[in-house]
């Protein structure tokens, strides 16, 4: 693997997380599948990985200098979060792959019509309208993807002619 190319894309995702606040879920783990090749587990673990401190802590400094962390705050979230992401991670290995990526898919359509969807006042009334939205989507891709799959050429069946080579 290019490690020129990666400290690039580390890079991008730190720009990103430094000016959003974003990055492991909505960057990192979608970049290391599509760019790099990792599988869904994979792009999660090396995400959570590269997240350990102090990553995010001279981002979090600036941001505390400017008055926009709420310590107590952190402090609950963070407790909190270390318990979910051990559960999450012991979980991981009895999911497929796929059921993975098409929830990870679904949360992403979810958060991305809350946000366009929603006034920066009013997140609760856009809940409904927005999973409404997602699961439309959702349905809308199936249906696409389905008739894709039918239109292409499926390869022979396998039979007592058929020679396989290693």
């Amino acid at each position: 693997m290019n490690l020129l190319l990666l400290f690039l894309f580390g890079v991008f995702v730190g720009v990103l997380s430094g000016l959003m606040g974003i990055g492991g879920g909505i960057v990192l783990v979608p970049g290391l599948m599509l760019l790099f090749g990792f599988s869904q587990p994979e792009a999660q673990g090396t995400s959570l990985a590269v997240l350990i401190p102090p990553i995010g802590l001279f981002a979090a400094l600036v941001y505390y200098q400017h008055g926009y962390v709420r310590l107590p705050v952190v402090g609950w979230i963070a407790l909190g979060f270390i318990v979910g992401a051990l559960i999450g991670a012991k979980l991981v290995p009895s999911i497929p792959p796929t059921a993975l990526r098409i929830a990870f898919g679904l949360l992403l359509l979810y958060e991305g019509f809350t946000f366009v969807m929603g006034s920066s006042t009013a997140r609760k009334e856009v809940a409904l309208p927005a999973g409404l939205a997602t699961i439309g989507t959702a349905m809308t891709a199936r249906f696409v993807r389905r008739a894709r799959d039918k239109n292409r050429p499926q390869p022979p069946r396998p039979d007592e002619s058929t020679e396989y080579h290693i």
